[in-house]
């Protein structure tokens, strides 16, 4: 099943456990953005794909093209959020409805 982008980012936010607000304040966007774009009132900006891809470069494939989520890649990540959002995963914490489990490698 084929997800937008917006229901792509919505599914890395809620993997990481982020609210709207925490999530933007993160990658420095407007939570109001944030909250159209996982509505589907906006799509998703270069900017905004530019954002993630700088602070998670792990997940942009998966976002922009809804590519694979490579698991060992989220492990060996600096970034601390990448490793909790493996541990999910391995955890069997995967949000219902995203079909997250298609694109893991």
């Amino acid at each position: 099943m084929r997800l937008r982008a917006g229901e792509r980012l919505k599914a890395i936010r809620e993997l990481m456990g982020l609210t709207r607000e925490e999530f933007a304040n993160l990658l420095s966007l407007d939570m109001i953005r944030i909250s159209n774009i996982e509505q589907k009132r906006a799509k998703v900006a270069e900017e905004e794909f530019e954002k993630v891809g700088q602070r998670f470069p792990e997940l942009i494939p998966y976002l922009a093209y809804e590519g694979d989520i490579v698991l060992a890649d989220l492990k060996a990540s600096d970034e601390k959020l990448c490793a909790l959002v493996a541990a999910k995963i391995e955890a069997g914490q995967i949000p219902r409805g995203f079909h997250l489990e298609e694109n893991l490698k």
